[in-house]
């Protein structure tokens, strides 16, 4: 066999491995609703209980019990100081009664060490009367309550206080797609916290804002299509259907909000769609197997990385037409440009190295050794920093703008697979998929703003006022 074809294989396998890790997705025609539980950080007066979750269960209006998975079984301090998931899961349409909340273990701190508590293996609903609809998401809150829990005859029974929370401000709205779970989180980007969940076809990746119309475009992937959300209900309004086997795996907006454009990574095409009347009215051929679709700073041309090509396609997005196809190192994933817009970053999936392309010649100026596995590229458009991420790394590169060579680093807790800035806040936000979170970094204290809990497989981020 050929080297070439060989190497060729090789990728066309791993490619298929690395997918699918992440695609357990939800049920295909899954009619149930879908609920999740946020615990609220511990309150002071909890300091030195701790106590071990054994179930969650949703209880119908008819007696029917319904279990929750639990995701954080162990309740903590240290642990559970912020916002967490505690319980989530598929539940049938109708109306409900409340929840069970029963734990297996408990301690509690004393002046000799630590004493474990006797568990009431008697439960007891606490009553929160709740519907879920059909293909719908609920996210409600839970506040733990100290005293009630440790008053208990004859021993320690978990007592929540539960509610829903409000919607965040139009101007702090943040999305998370989660890829697996098929939603997508809302949270306030400022305080970090998650707000609600929104149903969304399979596979959910790329969101993309119109900050006029209030709207949000979210890719299903596996639906071959483009649900349309608006912002301020946080419900679906439209599905804008592409065709059979699509596959589409990034989308933009155009800055005067008048076409959508969409990555067709299945039948390497790119879709121009008037986003007022949901009508296809071009359709273009780029490379093999395109991931990623980025804008220039002057919204005129829409650059395509084709993975399996090993080059992108320059579109001139009025015309409609594919200007240039421009060669690249081995599988490039997404690039970014810096501010002025006459540079390009790219980088790669299987190449060490980070080019930068001019945009008016598309020559490359500079090879930049970053090692293998970049896994997300940002450039700061007010300072042209570059931020670099690897996958297995909770290090953040910083790169010099001018020299190109890294001058600083920030602390993750995790390997970033997406980046965005929050202009607002100065903050680099890091999607961090195995450990389901995003995260919230200041860029000038480079201290930790927040890490919020998401759905399964979380896969890209957008926020109202990014940069």
């Amino acid at each position: 066999m050929p080297i070439k074809t060989f190497a060729i294989l090789l990728v066309l396998m791993l490619c298929s491995a690395c997918t699918s890790q992440v695609t357990r997705l939800k049920p295909v025609s899954t009619e149930d609703g879908e609920v999740y539980l946020y615990a609220q950080p511990l309150p002071q007066e909890a300091t030195g209980l701790r106590f071990r979750l054994k179930q969650v269960v949703a209880v119908k209006g008819d007696g029917t019990e319904v279990p929750l998975s639990v995701t954080l079984a162990d309740v903590r301090p240290g642990t559970s100081d912020r916002q967490r998931l505690l319980a989530h899961g598929f539940l049938p349409p109708g109306s409900y009664q409340g929840f069970y909340f029963q734990a297996e273990q408990a301690f509690l701190a004393g002046e000799k060490g630590e004493n474990e508590l006797t568990i009431d293996e008697k439960r007891e609903m606490q009553v929160f009367p709740f519907t879920v609809k059909r293909r719908q998401a609920e996210l409600f809150s839970l506040s733990f309550k100290v005293g009630e829990s440790l008053r208990r005859v004859p021993g320690f029974i978990p007592v929540f206080v539960l509610g829903a929370l409000p919607k965040p401000l139009t101007n702090l709205t943040g999305y998370v797609t989660n890829y697996a779970s098929g939603n997508i989180t809302v949270f306030d980007k400022r305080s970090g916290d998650a707000l609600e969940v929104i149903a969304t076809g399979r596979a959910p990746r790329t969101v993309v804002f119109d900050k006029e119309q209030l709207r949000a475009y979210v890719v299903a992937s596996a639906d071959d299509a483009v649900e349309v959300i608006d912002i301020r209900s946080g419900r679906p309004v439209n599905t804008i259907r592409l065709n059979n086997g699509d596959q589409p795996s990034d989308a933009l907006l155009t800055p005067d909000g008048t076409t959508l454009v969409v990555v067709n990574q299945g039948t390497n095409s790119v879709s121009f769609i008037d986003p007022n009347s949901n009508f296809e009215s071009t359709r273009v051929k780029v490379g093999n197997s395109p991931a990623s679709i980025i804008l220039d700073p002057q919204g005129k041309r829409a650059y395509v990385f084709n993975t399996l090509s090993s080059n992108f396609s320059v579109l001139d997005v009025n015309a409609r037409v594919v200007l240039a196809t421009v060669s690249t190192e081995s599988v490039p994933v997404r690039g970014d440009f810096n501010r002025q817009g006459d540079k390009l970053y790219v980088f790669h999936q299987w190449s060490p190295t980070l080019l930068v392309y001019d945009t008016a010649s598309f020559a490359v100026l500079k090879r930049i050794y970053t090692g293998l596995g970049v896994s997300a590229v940002k450039v700061d458009r007010a300072t042209d920093r570059l931020y670099v991420a690897k996958k297995d790394s909770a290090i953040i590169e910083v790169y010099d703008p001018f020299s190109l060579i890294p001058i600083d680093f920030l602390e993750a807790g995790g390997w970033a697979s997406y980046m965005l800035i929050d202009a607002d806040e100065n903050n680099l936000l890091l999607v961090l998929p195995e450990r389901n979170a995003l995260q919230s970094i200041n860029l000038i204290s480079k201290r930790n703003r927040f890490l919020m809990d998401t759905g399964s497989a979380p896969y890209w981020s957008a926020i109202m006022g990014a940069r």
